[in-house]
């Protein structure tokens, strides 16, 4: 065998196992339903629970509860896995919908339930554009109002997806 062919080889093994590695390495994807966003990290809730609050203060969003739901059961005598919720609004884009359809209420504030398994944490949300699909019908929804449910909608799924690619 040439000196040639082998080093062509080789190069070409290494450009085949560079384009490969996104197939083997693991990501974390938004699952995307009607309902809910949801995400499965590799990391600890408290940490997840850091970073989403970060995003959330970052995107102007007010934390307005932390729920350690493990704890509470825990004071009653009941064992669970880690659970907390973190509630959390943005009181303008909250008004452009409550001022002609006082029922938003009803979803607000909303919130990212965090649960931990196996070392593993998992956040879902209820999706905006859910909670859209049913207040649609009001035909005092004004087109503020939804458009505030739209940028809202993806504001969390552009947190998550920078939560799963690391990007905080």
């Amino acid at each position: 065998m040439s000196a040639k062919y082998h080093f062509s080889s080789l190069a070409l093994i290494a450009i085949c196992s560079l384009q490969s590695a996104p197939l083997w390495a693991k990501e974390s994807a938004v699952v995307v339903t009607s309902v809910k966003y949801e995400i499965t990290l590799d990391d600890k809730l408290p940490a997840v629970r850091e970073m989403l609050i970060s995003a959330l203060e970052a995107r102007n969003y007010a934390v307005i509860n932390q729920l350690n739901v493990q704890e509470g059961l825990a004071s009653r005598g009941i064992e669970a896995h880690p659970l907390e919720l973190v509630e959390f609004c943005n009181l303008t884009k909250a008004y452009t919908i409550t001022r002609h359809v006082p029922d938003f209420e009803m979803f607000a504030p909303c919130r990212f339930a965090l649960f931990e398994t196996d070392g593993k944490t998992t956040v879902m949300v209820q999706r905006p554009a859910h909670v859209l699909s049913i207040l649609a019908k009001n035909p005092k929804l004004s087109k503020e109002g939804k458009s505030s449910l739209e940028e809202f909608d993806h504001d969390l799924k552009a947190m998550l997806t920078e939560l799963a690619s690391g990007d905080f």
